[in-house]
């Protein structure tokens, strides 16, 4: 079976403090960055109920890579994690960690895709770090809940511009309590809802037509990530009372390599009929016409985010590949 994240409720003492609003709002950041060559003793992580890390890999100048590899969390025991702390050297452009069905370790960095397993439900996303200093901070009575022996996938993007070489390091500190000590709790999970209607013409310019999705009733929405590949331009998110409804905006992504990893304050609340609307925008620079597909050179349009109560990892794919309208719009409908 596979391996579960899930969002528990719990009682922290440490509860995070957040904006009021209608608009997602950033998690803090700070702190000393890291210098080049660093080692994970320089990255002044504080000490956690788990840690992981990746590194340290050499990136030479003018070197632009991704690489990945799968190790095991280490935790003996299941984890409710509240929050993390995570820093990234010189030349660490991002670094994802995700639950894997992974039974085996392969601690040599290879080089792969972001997101790649999702849309068959493989992975599922736990830590995204694009910052060289982040701190997450769960809403008060929020946390997520790692079961024990739990196998990682981490991918590390690096981007040398320099003259000299760097050595490419990340790591990750996660805070939180053993489950066995928590209190009760309502289990969540993550959500990763998009379209495969996507056909883009050669040197084209290409929008999916806003693209409403119905979340289950009685759950909640407490954070908003984005994804497309390397030709996308932006994707924007509305919370929607609705179809219909996009009067509150909750993302605004432009840059594809740079997404966002947002806690939502308040909560997009599903009743049955309420959800999100999305609509990604893409510059085909190929000479090739680009669909939907998980390689480097085919494109994508997901929003992602974590939810309680939680019925599993929810994937929804709506539409089908249709040619481009005049308009240069696809004809993604709602589901």
């Amino acid at each position: 079976m596979r391996p579960t994240i899930t969002l528990v409720l719990v009682a922290l003492a440490c509860a995070a403090s957040f904006a009021c609003g209608s608009s997602a709002t950033p998690v803090s950041r700070g702190g000393p960055a890291a210098e080049a060559g660093a080692d994970l003793a320089s990255l002044d992580l504080p000490a956690g109920i788990a840690e992981t890390s990746i590194g340290p890999i050499d990136v030479a100048p003018g070197v632009e890579k991704t690489v990945c590899i799968t190790k095991r969390l280490g935790n003996t025991q299941d984890l409710a994690i509240s929050g993390y702390t995570a820093s990234l050297a010189p030349g660490s452009h991002h670094l994802i960690l995700y639950t894997t069905n992974d039974t085996a370790e392969n601690l040599t960095p290879t080089p792969c895709r972001p997101f790649v397993g999702l849309a068959g439900g493989d992975a599922v996303p736990l830590v995204l770090v694009n910052e060289r200093k982040l701190e997450w901070k769960f809403p008060s009575g929020v946390a997520v809940e790692v079961p024990k022996n739990q196998m990682l996938r981490i991918e590390a993007h690096y981007i040398n511009t320099s003259a000299a070489d760097l050595m490419g390091l990340g790591a990750v500190s996660f805070q939180g309590t053993p489950k066995a000590s928590a209190p009760s709790y309502v289990a969540a999970d993550f959500l990763f809802w998009g379209t495969d209607s996507i056909h883009i013409p050669p040197g084209a310019t290409y929008s999916t037509r806003p693209t409403f999705q119905a979340g289950t009733a009685g759950t909640h929405l407490v954070s908003i990530s984005t994804h497309q590949h390397s030709l996308g331009t932006g994707i924007k998110v509305w919370a929607s009372a609705q179809a219909g409804d996009m009067s509150r905006p909750i993302a605004n992504d432009l840059d594809w390599s740079n997404p966002a990893w947002s806690l939502l304050s308040p909560t997009v609340d599903f009743d049955g009929t309420s959800g999100l609307t999305y609509q990604c925008d893409w510059n085909n620079t190929t000479p090739w016409t680009i669909t939907f597909g998980e390689s480097a050179l085919d494109e994508m349009c997901f929003v992602g985010g974590y939810y309680y109560p939680g019925h599993g990892f929810d994937l929804k794919i709506t539409g089908s590949p249709t040619a481009a309208a005049p308009s240069g719009t696809s004809d993604a409908g709602a589901d």
